[in-house]
């Protein structure tokens, strides 16, 4: 009897040992994300016309740009009134900015890191903190990290779906539109695919419940300022440039930052890579909405913003990739693939 006793006493200290280093690991995560954020903490010039609005709103002048003129000058909103209570709390807009950016951008981590044993989580904020678009833009004062936010918590729902699941999910794509319109190419394959897979009447009305925010939002700024999208929308994509001229830069865009910040791109193609080796369709439809922002941002021509609008690609890499691929396998191989399970 003593015998057993002792086993199973180890037994038991190894379960507690093992439990207290995964939280450790975790831990020392979230400490070097943290430490990374802080240091290269930043604003970037295009967050005060944001910033503008929600001083003006604080002192009574409504969402305007001029006080006497209603122009969605802004292509946040959700960011914006995220923003706007911190603002009126702290009275200055510089340090609450980098603070609001950097809580929610720890927030999207830990979502990734909680779904991931204690080793694999501390190597994916080894790969995050890599990431020179990711780190610029997980704070700068522009909606990255509220868009990084909404896909983390959309990845954790979409893998594991419940009988509601298309609810929360098109409640999700539909607050990371509001956030930024153009998101919602990320979140438009794989919603596609799960309505697809439960399609009756009751997730179409799910889907159309979940996406009662955008459609709030969208019937509010044609009422309050005539247009149904930012001004920005109609000044940058309606310009009459020919498409090869767009894709020219687009592609300028995208060697520029291969060239300064390989890893972000070279882990997007990768998750791209397995996404398509596996064959899963559930991956592939994720992987899709990365692909399609990819060629979105390319037909465009990028942006004035190095690696700005590679941030949340790379991010959907990171959580696909850790999704596909088991970084802490037994001890005899290094990684494995992941099963996914079917819904």
């Amino acid at each position: 009897m003593a015998g057993w006793a002792e086993i199973l006493g180890r037994g038991e200290n190894h379960i507690i040992s093992a439990f207290f280093r995964d939280r450790l690991y975790k831990a020392v995560a979230m400490l070097l994300f943290g430490a990374v954020l802080i240091r290269t903490a930043w604003l970037a010039e295009d967050a005060f016309i944001t910033f503008r609005t929600i001083d003006n709103f604080v002192h009574g002048y409504g969402l305007t740009w001029n006080v006497a003129e209603r122009v969605q000058a802004y292509s946040n909103p959700l960011w914006m009134l995220l923003l706007i209570p911190f603002y009126w709390l702290s009275g200055e807009i510089v340090y609450t900015a980098m603070a609001v950016s950097m809580a929610v951008s720890a927030a999207a981590v830990l979502v990734l890191c909680a779904r991931l044993p204690g080793a694999s989580a501390l190597l994916a904020a080894c790969i995050l903190v890599c990431s020179k678009a990711f780190v610029d833009y997980s704070t700068s004062g522009l909606e990255n990290p509220l868009t990084h936010l909404l896909l983390a918590v959309f990845y954790a729902v979409y893998h594991c779906r419940g009988p509601r699941a298309v609810l929360w999910l098109s409640l999700l794509a539909a607050l990371g539109a509001v956030n930024r319109l153009d998101a919602m190419v990320f979140f438009g394959p794989s919603l596609a695919y799960a309505l697809w897979q439960r399609r009756s009447v009751a997730t179409l009305l799910d889907c159309g419940l979940g996406m009662t925010p955008l459609a709030l939002w969208l019937l509010f700024s044609l009422f309050y300022y005539g247009f149904p999208f930012p001004n920005t929308a109609y000044a940058k994509l309606a310009t009459g440039v020919p498409l090869g001229d767009r894709l020219s830069l687009g592609v300028e865009y995208l060697y520029n930052s291969l060239r300064i910040d390989p890893i972000t791109l070279a882990v997007v193609a990768a998750a791209l890579v397995v996404a398509a080796v596996r064959r899963d369709r559930d991956a592939l439809a994720l992987a899709a909405g990365a692909a399609c922002y990819l060629a979105y941002v390319v037909s465009i021509g990028g942006d004035f913003m190095s690696g700005r609008f590679f941030a949340a690609p790379f991010w959907c890499g990171v959580m696909l990739l850790f999704h596909l691929v088991d970084f802490h396998p037994p001890r005899r191989r290094w990684c494995s693939w992941r099963p996914i399970p079917r819904s």
